[in-house]
């Protein structure tokens, strides 16, 4: 048989048809498989597996084409059907109109895909999708003074001019966290203003000699690149509050806003020493955590207070290192809650017009009163001052969250992500938030968000884990959990993956090690371990020890889909109720 022959005979027996529908059919079937495998939570292998099974039948299929024919009586082997009797030009018809109907499936599904693909990519970019013609980060200014001596003060400028600018309730102002994440880098001004979707930026320096500071001000439209105005102050320290007032009124006439004298409120002066030692523990607060560090930004901040009392951002920078010191086990939480009440009762008898103040406060009545209906008013109002205020965004977030109100929760936690962009505790309270509503493919995609921001941050591992146990991807979730660098939070998620991966001795060592070393800390973990593993005794009596212990996890016990099974029997609602909460 030469070329030619060969060739019409794989037409006459259809092998072309045949493998043309095979392969428009596989296609079909691996787009339906990838639009459906997130909602039905299919494992990542699975599609993958699909493929190399159709890669592997084509040629089984090629040759079934050329080998067999369909015949009047069945199906029968091509070489014992007469060619007289054949009907395989009937049989390529039916190929045709096999084809163009798959392929007619196809094409929607191609349409439907776009759009899937087009959507997830929006969702993705969600804070980050727009930039607001008044929209401004005020980026760290620069220390030029010999020694960096002045590093405190520039950082702390920067740091008041930003805080006056949130009080514009038009301008979409850039959160301290998010700006401040390019000190010290090399990034250019494009790129920052890019990354962080802002129509402008403002920079500045400063120079200290012979007790004369000297101040320089830029501010950069983005989409131009241009200087659109500069200012430099020569001023003893003793004046730094009127140059912060002047530098935010000038910013927003600059931006061309129609504000008046009282939309940004005059900065109360404090005495110059108090100033310094203030913007110097506020400095330490921000930029390292350790029990040294923390004691040693407490004393400054006494010994601020201690020459002016009443200048409030001190008052609650102070409350806010309790409340840390608490959470560290440095001090406990009666003298935590002492101390930090009293803080924010004298801030509020100050200034009833700081908007931290209130976000503080609500922080106060979830972590001590357990009112979480109290929380979401105070955090209510700070935004009703500064609508912009990250702090008072995220304490919104978290009591519309714990109220179970996923919908505002997420949307007031995706209006944070964008005043607030880089931070990666803002990416891990969304998939939080979508893991306890049980919409794990949208935690799992917030959640490498922010482990791509900050790979080193505690607890992020352990809550993708869960997500992925969720879905019933163990060996995935073993494999992330091991990355967990809290001992803690691994323990717990190890002995909870072990368990699915039927190796009950692994999981056994891994909660006997929890319980021996993190008993008093972690009792919540430890009961939430035991409720996976259905032991309901061992459950309540941890859940006891983490109330003995007011642990806080225990806010989050109502929406936790690790309890899921109990949520609804007597005595769990009865522990609920122990609990007391108020919403």
């Amino acid at each position: 048989m030469d070329f030619n022959e060969f060739f019409n005979e794989l037409r006459r027996r259809n092998v072309f048809k045949g493998t043309v529908s095979y392969l428009v059919f596989s296609w079909v079937l691996l787009q339906v498989i990838a639009i459906l495998s997130p909602i039905i939570d299919a494992p990542a292998w699975f599609g993958k597996m699909i493929l190399i099974i159709l890669i592997v039948l084509l040629p089984v299929w090629i040759c079934i084409s050329w080998f067999f024919e369909i015949t009047a009586d069945g199906i029968k082997k091509t070489k014992h059907v007469p060619k007289e009797k054949s009907i395989a030009h009937k049989t390529g018809k039916k190929l045709n109109s096999f084809i163009i109907a798959f392929l007619g499936v196809a094409i929607i599904l191609l349409f439907v895909d776009r759009f899937r693909l087009r959507a997830e990519k929006k969702e993705d970019s969600i804070a980050l999708e727009t930039t607001s013609e008044k929209s401004i980060a005020v980026l760290p200014f620069s220390d030029l003074s010999p020694n960096k001596q002045q590093r405190y003060f520039a950082d702390g400028l920067a740091e008041e001019v930003l805080n006056s600018l949130v009080k514009i309730n038009d301008l979409q102002v850039t959160s301290r966290t998010s700006a401040f994440s390019f000190k010290n880098k090399t990034t250019n001004l494009h790129q920052i203003a890019k990354t962080l979707q802002v129509g402008y930026i403002l920079e500045g320096s400063v120079r200290s000699h012979d007790s004369i500071l000297r101040i320089s001000v830029n501010l950069v439209e983005t989409e131009t690149d241009n200087n659109i105005w500069s200012q430099t102050w020569e001023k003893k320290l003793e004046n730094i509050f009127k140059i912060q007032n002047e530098i935010a009124e000038a910013v927003a006439e600059n931006l061309q806003l129609r504000i008046l004298d009282n939309i940004i409120p005059k900065v109360k002066e404090s005495k110059t020493e108090a100033y310094a030692l203030f913007l110097e523990g506020r400095y330490i607060f921000h930029n390292d955590f350790t029990e040294i560090s923390l004691n040693k930004a407490e004393e400054l901040l006494q010994q601020s207070l201690a020459i002016d009392s009443t200048y409030v951002p001190a008052l609650i920078t102070l409350g806010n290192i309790y409340q840390l010191q608490n959470n560290y086990g440095i001090i406990d939480f009666s003298s935590a809650k002492e101390k930090t009440f009293k803080i924010a009762e004298k801030a509020l008898s100050l200034d009833s017009t700081y908007a931290d103040t209130y976000a503080f406060k609500s922080l106060l009545a979830l972590i001590y009163e357990n009112n979480i209906g109290k929380s979401n008013q105070l955090a209510t109002k700070a935004l009703q001052l500064e609508p912009n205020n990250a702090n008072a965004l995220r304490r919104a977030s978290e009591a519309l969250h714990l109220m179970g109100k996923v919908e505002e929760a997420i949307a007031t936690q995706k209006k944070l992500l964008v005043v607030d962009p880089l931070n990666a505790s803002n990416y891990y309270s969304v998939a939080n938030t979508y893991y306890m509503a049980k919409m794990y493919p949208e935690a799992e995609k917030y959640i490498k968000k922010s482990i791509s921001l900050a790979p080193n941050h505690e607890v992020t591992y352990s809550l993708y884990a869960l997500i992925l146990t969720q879905q019933k991807r163990y060996k995935e979730a073993l494999k992330i959990i091991k990355m967990e660098p809290l001992e803690g939070f691994r323990l717990h998620v190890e002995a909870i993956v072990y368990h699915f991966l039927k190796d009950e001795e692994k999981s056994k060592t891994a909660l006997k090690t929890l319980i021996d070393d993190f008993a008093l800390a972690w009792g919540y973990q430890i009961a939430a371990t035991y409720a996976v593993l259905n032991n309901k005794e061992e459950m309540y009596y941890w859940l006891e020890q983490a109330r003995i212990n007011n642990d806080l996890g225990l806010l989050e016990l109502p929406l936790e889909p690790m309890f899921e099974p109990f949520r609804n029997t007597p005595k769990f609602q009865a522990f609920l109720q122990k609990l007391d909460y108020k919403y």
